[in-house]
């Protein structure tokens, strides 16, 4: 029987298991220039309309409260660390 050698990773040359997550996204062949371009159009045509994409993070994303409590957490981490750093240098 005749293997397929049309699919990617027939012959073991071109696996997709491998590589980084951007190695595994299917995209068409473009030059540097031609993705510069496109990004370029994309964002004026955004800015034209009046649309602006905020990228949001994990943290803007969380209930005022558990962001109170990152807050405090965090701080209170680097508190503790600066404490222990001066115990140990004045013992």
């Amino acid at each position: 029987m005749p293997e397929n050698t049309n699919k990617p990773g027939s012959d073991g040359s071109h696996r997709t298991d491998r590589g980084t997550v951007l190695d595994r996204i299917p995209m068409p062949p473009m030059s540097g220039e031609e993705a510069l371009r496109r990004f370029d159009e994309q964002r004026s045509s955004d800015q034209e309309y009046g649309t602006r994409v905020i990228p949001q993070s994990e943290l803007s994303q969380l209930h005022p409260v558990m962001r109170l409590l990152a807050l405090v957490g965090t701080l209170g981490l680097i508190v503790g660390a600066l404490i222990g750093v001066l115990y140990l240098i004045g013992r």
